[in-house]
């Protein structure tokens, strides 16, 4: 097995454990037996328990800024743009339950200065929506009733939490569940929603 295979099975061995038990109760040697190596191999890769956390925290984080740079990279329409990101962060997120669970519900567990570092990474998530409504407002679309900041943590908040409650095989589809929630939000912070496309 070569050294990033051994990386990434140590990370992915992590997060089933994080997410099953929560990363307190999970330990270096409960991931090293999984990954059937002594403990001393996981600190090649990693300092320490927070260590891997971290990363499994700022990987999601960075594969979901990608997602969502490249949405905006295609679209030029600020309703049509904000629809797509909305859409394409519960689809990740469902499809990311676990990454997802552990990036919201541990990232207190890190230590300040790891702490610190990915709350940046989640600034920069929050820019990416806080500037499209800062569009939507410049082009006088945006319903002025409500604060900039309050609609961008709305749409997050809204976002962040069907991963814990949204069955994947349930009644609807995650798509339709998606599609549902985006329209929701968009006829909740646009002056003159669009109408279902």
């Amino acid at each position: 097995m070569g050294k990033s295979d051994l990386e990434t099975k140590i990370l992915d061995t992590a997060t089933e454990l994080f997410a099953e038990h929560g990363y307190v109760k999970a330990s270096v040697r409960d991931i090293a037996k999984l990954v059937k190596g002594s403990n001393s191999c996981l600190y090649v890769y990693f300092k320490n328990k927070d260590e891997i956390l971290f990363r499994i925290i700022t990987d999601v984080g960075s594969e979901l800024l990608y997602e969502l740079n490249k949405v905006i990279s295609r679209h030029d329409d600020p309703v049509d743009c904000l629809r797509d990101m909305i859409f394409t962060q519960i689809i990740f997120s469902i499809g990311a339950a676990k990454k997802m669970k552990i990036y919201l519900e541990e990232q207190y567990q890190l230590p300040p200065s790891l702490k610190e570092k990915a709350l940046d990474q989640h600034r920069q998530l929050y820019d990416l929506y806080y500037n499209k409504i800062c569009e939507l407002e410049n082009k006088g679309l945006l319903y002025n009733k409500i604060d900039k900041v309050v609609m961008t943590f709305g749409i997050f908040s809204n976002i962040n939490w069907v991963y814990r409650w949204l069955n994947p095989v349930g009644r609807l589809s995650v798509e339709e569940v998606a599609r549902q929630i985006t329209e929701m939000l968009l006829r909740s912070v646009l002056k003159n929603p669009p109408s279902d496309t």
